[in-house]
């Protein structure tokens, strides 16, 4: 998850973090494989108070995105319970990530529920054309590559590398142990969506962010009541190759265990107007993530003012209205 959008750190808590992340990730992956689950679990929620207690500015900003996202105060006692849920299973994500990715396949099924959804994922396979599988900062993403690849279907994440290059290297690290290849991009480069396409065009499942404009050039969906911007990338690709979009996720149940889903195929179909297709592709996502996240709040790891980050401003859509209107007719001759 990179940390581009979070709050500035004061220089003592950055350096904290940073040899918090040195120090402790490679004993986690050490003792992840092999510990009792539970045990590490009590141990990730110390470790994430402590980090919370020296880096506190996140969690007002958690509290607000719960607030709309609940339709609750951000003082309210819910909200507050609901911010430390968050921050629960956010550390759990990152035990259960180090855990299964080095453990055989049937140890991680012990600890999941089943799949919703599935014939959606078989559908998109049969096709041919490679599948967008786009998903969320939400529950433990990451263990949706990891479970595929154990099936034996190829699967490339794209992926925007994190602020701190000890992070990356451990997902790495984890994500090649799964067999999972990964497609690094930089928000706002050119030609980054070539690795993506060839991906595509070679069969390949490729998981993508759907939920984070990084560059502010997304596309604006109605969101929570607010107008959002999501990142164009996963639909200009889905319409440039005819894959299918699947929206996917894995989240946490009951008792810390998983579930996975699969839902409704979209399509980017072309009409000759790109930007209206892409629009409908991301209204149509939007929709399926709000649902989402309302059924799994607390799941959701945004640690910014994500409506502040993202919302567009009416001064914005104003300057935007003239491309959304149907084309200029051409001069006559």
């Amino acid at each position: 998850m990179p940390q581009y959008h979070l709050p500035s750190k004061s220089r003592w808590a950055d350096r904290f973090h940073r040899w918090a992340i040195r120090v402790w990730f490679p004993v986690l992956a050490d003792v992840a494989p092999r510990w009792p689950r539970w045990y590490q679990q009590i141990h990730a929620r110390w470790i994430i108070f402590v980090i919370m207690l020296v880096y506190p500015k996140p969690k007002p900003l958690i509290r607000r995105n719960l607030a709309r996202v609940m339709g609750l105060g951000e003082r309210s006692w819910r909200v507050r319970r609901a911010c430390s849920a968050m921050f629960r299973h956010f550390a759990f994500y990152w035990v259960d990530l180090f855990r299964f990715a080095q453990l055989p396949p049937e140890r991680m099924l012990e600890c999941h529920d089943g799949v919703v959804g599935e014939e959606h994922l078989d559908a998109a396979v049969a096709d041919g054309k490679g599948a967008v599988l786009l998903t969320a900062h939400l529950g433990n993403w990451e263990l949706g590559g990891v479970l595929l690849s154990q099936q034996e279907l190829p699967v490339s994440i794209v992926y925007v590398k994190d602020a701190f290059a000890d992070v990356e290297r451990f997902r790495s690290f984890l994500r090649a142990k799964g067999d999972v290849e990964e497609i690094a991009i930089a928000p706002g480069a050119a030609w980054s969506s070539l690795p993506v396409l060839r991906a595509l065009r070679a069969g390949r499942l490729v998981a993508m962010q759907g939920d984070r404009d990084f560059d502010g050039r997304g596309i604006p969906a109605p969101f929570f009541g607010e107008l959002v911007r999501f990142p164009r990338g996963p639909f200009l690709v889905a319409l440039l190759t005819g894959a299918p979009i699947v929206p996917a996720f894995v989240s946490y149940t009951e008792r810390y265990r998983f579930a996975a889903s699969f839902g409704e195929p979209i399509y980017v179909h072309s009409t000759g107007d790109r930007e209206r297709d892409l629009q409908a592709g991301v209204e149509r996502w939007a929709a399926v993530l709000e649902a989402e996240i309302r059924r799994v709040p607390t799941q959701w790891y945004t640690f910014y003012d994500y409506f502040e980050k993202h919302r567009v401003r009416p001064d914005e859509v104003t300057a935007e209205a003239p491309s959304r209107r149907a084309p200029r007719r051409r001069a006559s001759a």
